[in-house]
């Protein structure tokens, strides 16, 4: 009996354990441990336990916990050490609600989110990591590493970053195939993940709801052959939520559950996010038809099990070592650090003429405006706040001893009935519904009209102070709503005009508000607008909010103008930014309170870069912080007043226009010139810029040598003196970048960073260790990594257009060698292209190029044609009769093929060409519409 038991004894190592289990389990037990939400084993004493949870930045939805900055403001703060502190204070809560809630999950986290963000109408912008991924790389390993904790064998919690990987829309994204190309995968979509389990250790990595190249991330071998096998991760694989069912669906893979369930355990997944019930009757499915073998469910099973019992479920002394008091969440160190954090998130953007800090001698009122002034907004994945600091109350607790007077920005209104010619009511209560039944215009036919942008609108009355939302159960409005909030936000309005004079009013989810005079008058919505009476109301401006803001500010000393967004509205979960501007209600105010009064610091709070052109042009200093948590506004007021020199980073380029960056679905960084390392025009801020409240000097740039080999490190070291007036942080960066090399690589590459404390007047020694291997590329010729022989810039600043110091050095690497023409060459394998799409064979493994258009094209260079070749052998697939042209770089001439319909069965065609190709040669190859290529070779 005692060796049946070995799961119990914690002398046993960790693996031998597990193993024992999984041979005292029946299959029936262990196919209930295929969903997150994994059945009891009553007869072994193992208790339900879910996986999952979420912590961005602080515990989400388990009640009141600390809540940090967004992820995008504490990358910003380019803090190793800050996020490994949050790391250890979010697992100190995660573990307290562990306990409190039976033990039964709430461990294994789904968190960070490091989708590269590549670009910035991402929905998702705020839960990301920036655009370069060794930042995120960087910055992520810290947050995990003080999550999971130090112990060599247990795990205070188990991380789960994601979404693996291409996961940058929303829209579409549960049957959106991501394009991507080898040098792209593994050079920047790929390598945050390599860092994240090879640096951070993290325990396991969620896949995306998308496909790459036509394949599901969810059944995409990819995930065991890169992730566990290439990478090296030693817990899990989880699938999002409800991707399971999904990938039949919506992306229509197959046309049942139980083949999804057998190409996601042959991928590697281990764990499934959806319906228990559903995963559990796949699963048998599978066994029944051959799919999948006993052997295939153990495997993922284990993987599992394993992480639990690192999280010390089977080891009572572990659990009470990791015990955690619930009244350690939220507690005072908690909240300093969240202070903390939210200073080190701030960015100060711009700066003229040493207009911050604010003189506080010389202000006597202060005008605190706009629509963020007064709001600490919680995001999808925000915790329950145990309080908050505005930004308004942030500088009431600074200057209490100042008049300070507050306005939001909006128009007041009031909202007529064309039916009745009677007025929109609500009454003091905290549920009101919304009649028409008012005569004149008091307190309780007052609202607050909310311009969010793009059509979106919110009304607050000023009766009950409570937003009207929608109430499905009887088809009515009513002022109800907190906050504007919610998976489906039912406080949005769409309010158009009909040209009449008169409005037609819809909501969130496109019914049209009436008057239904048969129930005393109430608003209701239906789902037609037929242009009737009772479906059309009038809006009465009461106060102009933009001109009641300018009149506060133009006899105020100093005007803090608030601008951003809602991190449910515009941009969030399932919905991408349409544009990168600021909504127009936010960016005429901006220009209106500069006109009256243009001693204006402009706050811009918020989830993702705006394009703030004219403000940049025109506003003296420009601030800008994330959703920054609890302390937000205490951080915000002590920078304003110079209790604390701002020193934050951008994480990603702020662009100056949406017309400056591909389509939102073009994934090809290279080509598509994004992000700081390929961008070619000037962005309205670089990656990496922020200013303080005092200068740094850059000198004594010192490399340990000047020739390197591959498995060298490049140590340097430099001086910076703090020569202004304050004491301040400063964060400078290394960048390296090649010279002539024989591909298209980064103008520049974030390679370190650190965070600094110098006092002014003084001195310190800064020192840095770069890898060689860190200049890596991914040669798509040899399918591997290789460091490229030759010369390299290292270059130090305090951004990456801020260079201060300069140094070279030699690299004594691989070279990328010529390609062999008489060998296959996968068409995938290209050294340049355009205008392309990629799909998989069924059997996941080939991956193919497709010509979409009439101009698309691949290039392979360097063909080194030793022997003279006439013939060229091509795997093809097309739907019809077509053309092959072909263009090499030393014949003057381009050859033309007819290629057959080959019913869209793949075939292998000999194209004779009328002369010898002979010598080194570039080829590029074109084919008409949908044109389909897997290999080719010469003969």
């Amino acid at each position: 009996m005692a060796d049946e038991y070995i799961f119990k004894n914690p002398l046993f190592p960790i693996d031998e354990r597990v193993k024992n289990l999984l041979s005292l389990l029946t299959l029936e037990e262990k196919i209930k441990l295929l969903p997150t939400r994994q059945a009891p084993i009553p007869r072994l004493d193992i208790r339900e336990f879910h996986i999952g949870g979420e912590s961005a930045h602080g515990v989400a939805w388990l009640g009141k916990a600390t809540v940090f900055p967004q992820p995008i403001g504490l990358v910003s703060s380019f803090d190793r050490d800050l996020m490994k502190k949050i790391g250890e204070v979010v697992s100190l809560e995660a573990r307290a609600y562990y306990y409190m809630r039976g033990k039964i999950g709430g461990l294994m986290l789904w968190a960070p989110t490091v989708d590269m963000e590549r670009d910035p109408r991402w929905g998702r912008m705020e839960e990301g990591y920036g655009e370069d991924p060794y930042l995120a790389g960087e910055m992520a390993s810290a947050y995990i590493q003080g999550m999971q904790g130090d112990d060599e064998v247990y795990l205070k919690t188990a991380m789960t970053p994601k979404h693996f990987f291409a996961n940058n829309n929303e829209k579409d994204r549960d049957k959106f195939s991501a394009n991507i190309d080898p040098r792209n995968m593994y050079e920047y979509y790929l390598d945050v993940f390599r860092r994240v389990i090879e640096k951070g250790k993290a325990m396991g990595i969620m896949t995306a709801y998308n496909a790459v190249n036509g394949v599901p991330c969810i059944v995409n071998p990819i995930v065991k052959k890169v992730l566990k096998e290439k990478f090296g991760l030693s817990g899990y694989v989880v699938t999002d939520a409800a991707d399971f069912s999904q990938t039949v669906t919506s992306h229509k893979t197959f046309d049942n559950h139980y083949e999804t369930m057998a190409y996601a355990l042959k991928a590697g997944i281990d764990a499934f996010t959806d319906d228990p019930d559903l995963v559990i009757e796949s699963a048998w499915k599978a066994l029944e038809r051959g799919l999948i073998t006993e052997e295939d469910i153990d495997r993922a099973v284990f993987n599992t099990l394993r992480v639990r019992f690192r999280l010390g479920e089977f080891d009572e002394e572990i659990s009470k070592k990791f015990y955690v008091s619930p009244n350690k969440i939220c507690d005072k160190e908690h909240s300093q650090l969240a202070y903390q954090s939210a200073l080190k998130s701030i960015v100060l953007l711009k700066n003229q003429n040493k207009f911050l800090p604010i003189n506080k001698e010389k202000i006597n009122n202060i005008a605190v405006i706009g629509p963020l002034a007064n709001k600490n907004y919680n995001d999808w994945y925000s915790g329950t706040y145990p309080y908050k600091v505005s930004i308004l109350q942030g500088i009431v607790n600074r200057l209490y001893n100042k008049e300070i007077k507050y306005y939001d920005s909006y128009d007041i209104i009031a909202i007529k009935s064309v039916k009745n010619n009677k007025y929109l009511r609500v009454i003091e209560s905290e549920i009101s519904p919304l009649w028409a039944i008012s005569e004149e215009i008091g307190p309780r036919e007052k609202f607050r009209f909310i311009d969010w942008g793009w059509g979106n609108k919110s009304l607050q009355s000023l009766a009950n102070n409570k937003y009207l939302t929608c109430d499905d159960s009887n088809f009515s409005i009513l002022s109800a709503s907190e906050e504007v909030f919610g998976w489906f936000v039912k406080e949005l309005f769409q309010i158009d005009s009909l040209g009449d004079g008169t409005f037609y009013i819809k909501t969130w989810h496109g019914k049209y508000l009436y008057i239904d005079e048969e129930n005393g008058n109430l608003i209701k919505f239906k789902d037609s607008f037929e242009n009737l009476p009772e479906e059309k109301f009038i809006i009465e401006k009461l106060e102009d909010g933009i001109e009641k803001s300018c009149n506060i500010a133009k006899e105020s000393d100093l005007v803090v103008l608030c601008v951003g967004n809602n991190p449910l509205v515009n941009g969030r979960e399932g919905e991408d930014r349409v544009d990168i501007v600021l909504p127009d209600h936010q960016e005429k105010l901006v220009r209106e309170i500069y006109k009256v009064n243009p001693n204006t610091v402009l706050l811009i709070i918020s989830s993702y870069p705006y394009a703030i052109n004219w403000a940049k042009e025109h506003i003296p200093a420009i601030l800008w912080s994330s959703h920054g948590g609890q302390e937000m506004g205490n951080a915000i007021a002590d920078v304003l007043i110079g209790n604390y020199s701002p020193a934050g980073r951008l994480c990603i380029t702020w662009y100056k226009s949406v017309n400056d960056i591909p389509p939102m679905t073009d994934y090809d960084v290279i080509r598509g010139k994004r992000t700081y390392m390929y961008f070619d025009k000037e962005p309205l801020f670089p990656f990496g810029h922020g200013l303080s409240y005092t200068e740094f000097e850059y000198s004594n740039l010192f490399l340990n040598s000047k020739n390197y080999g591959i498995k060298d490190e490049i140590r340097l070291s430099f001086e910076i003196r703090n020569v202004g007036d304050m004491d301040s942080d400063e964060v400078p960066q290394v960048y390296v970048r090649a010279i002539n090399s024989k591909i298209k690589r980064p103008k520049l590459q974030l390679k370190g960073f650190q965070r600094i404390f110098i006092p002014k007047g003084e001195k310190v020694k800064v020192e840095f260790t770069v890898p060689v291997s860190e200049l890596f590329i991914w040669d798509v010729r040899k399918e591997k990594y290789l460091v490229e022989k030759g010369e390299y810039e290292i270059l130090v600043g305090a951004s990456s257009e801020d260079i201060r110091l300069r140094g070279r050095i030699y690299v004594g690497g691989e070279e990328i060698e010529d390609r062999d023409p008489f060998e296959r060459i996968k068409a995938f394998n290209f050294d340049d292209g355009y205008n392309l799409v990629f799909n998989t064979k069924r059997n996941w493994e080939e991956t193919y190029v497709i010509f979409p258009k009439e101009d698309s094209w691949i290039l392979f260079q360097d063909l080194n044609f030793y022997r003279p070749s006439q013939r060229i052998r091509m795997e093809i697939s097309t739907t019809k009769n077509s053309k092959m042209f072909l263009y090499f770089s030393k014949i003057d001439k381009e050859f033309s093929f007819d290629v057959i319909d080959t019913f869209n069965e793949w075939e292998e065609i000999v194209f004779v060409l009328d002369e010898n190709i002979l010598g080194k040669q570039d080829m590029y190859i074109r084919g008409e519409k949908e044109v389909k290529i897997n290999w080719l070779k010469f003969e």
